[in-house]
């Protein structure tokens, strides 16, 4: 594999890995929509394959509705990638995972995913595992839906997966440069807003350095992905 080519296939593992998150955070998202990110025999499995939760998306159907709507959020703090066959790829990632507590108090852990995507005919996940690891022990709820949902779209576009047709997606682009790794996303948009600023920042170009954008964004929960104007740079 080319290093150009691994590079996009790690922008859009984070970009599927953004979404899944996304879809847990905020009500009202298109679950049909959200179910084209997974392979027809998508496995999901947890405590390191000890438990299977599902096979297929029947399986995996079943258990996004098993689910409680209780407010949480996802935070990846590191992410590997390799290509591991022609067409599928590796990401595994840690992520903080909070939920805020009748008390006020916040718990949560620090989770290990490992994951396989095909890249065959279009990018989706084969295969979730997911083990928690320690507690995270931090003792301020962190939301996370409005930088989940940007950086899904930012990662997308970073990938290739952008419409060249779309104005707004062709300006992040040209925006960003190449070479784009370390890139995050600030926000205090509420989890489900239809409208909100954001900043991004990464390090890219050659020689590498230090960068970052502000952004206006236009969401509707039940799409897949928000609309984002560049508005400058900070």
């Amino acid at each position: 594999m080319n290093t150009i080519q691994t590079e996009s296939r790690h922008h859009i593992s984070l970009h599927l890995a953004h979404r899944w998150f996304a879809f847990f955070e905020a009500p009202g998202g298109d679950l049909e929509a959200h179910l084209a990110i997974f392979h027809p025999q998508i496995c999901l499995s947890g405590h390191r394959g000890q438990r299977v939760f599902a096979q297929d998306h029947l399986t995996l159907r079943a258990w996004f509705a098993a689910i409680s709507d209780e407010v949480s959020s996802h935070h990846i703090v590191h992410s590997v990638y390799e290509d591991i066959a022609p067409n599928i790829g590796r990401l595994a990632f840690l992520v903080g995972y909070q939920v805020p507590g009748q008390d006020g108090g916040v718990r949560g852990s620090i989770i290990s995913y490992e994951t396989r995507i095909d890249f065959g005919s279009e990018p989706r996940f084969l295969a979730l595992a997911k083990t928690p690891t320690i507690p995270n022990t931090r003792p301020v709820f962190e939301p996370s839906w409005a930088s989940n949902r940007v950086l899904a779209r930012l990662h997308g576009e970073l990938g290739g997966l952008g419409d060249d047709g779309d104005l707004n997606g062709h300006a992040l682009r040209s925006a960003m440069g190449e070479n784009v790794h370390a890139l995050s996303v600030l926000t205090s948009a509420r989890d489900g807003s239809r409208s909100y600023e954001a900043l991004a920042s990464w390090i890219g170009g050659a020689p590498a350095a230090p960068s970052s954008l502000r952004l206006a964004v236009r969401d509707d929960v039940r799409e897949p992905l928000p609309t984002i104007q560049p508005l400058g740079p900070t």
